[in-house]
């Protein structure tokens, strides 16, 4: 497993500690795929696009209560840019 997929792993698994949620759930919460982490943990991978939607949501849903670890670059939250914009007026 190279060290990206590693700190990957190592974050869905810091998640699901925390959480109360199985690795499976988390992995497919933020994959779209429940056996993600198996996977990877075989010496499998995974496509960037699917990475930065794990890093993602992680990020989006990560604990209050616990530090993101400071060796995983952590992404601007999607919340913020998914907001509605106000609605003009056209009169």
């Amino acid at each position: 497993m190279d060290d990206t997929a590693g700190r990957l792993v190592a974050l869905m698994g810091r998640f699901a500690k925390y959480t109360g949620l199985s690795i499976s759930t988390v992995s497919r919460h933020a994959t779209g795929s429940g056996d993600t982490v198996a996977r990877l943990q075989r010496g499998g991978t995974m496509t960037i696009k699917r990475f930065d939607r794990a890093v993602r949501y992680l990020s989006d849903n990560w604990p209050d209560s616990i530090a993101w670890p400071a060796d995983v670059p952590r992404p601007p939250s999607s919340r913020a840019s998914k907001r509605r914009r106000p609605n003009r007026r056209t009169d």
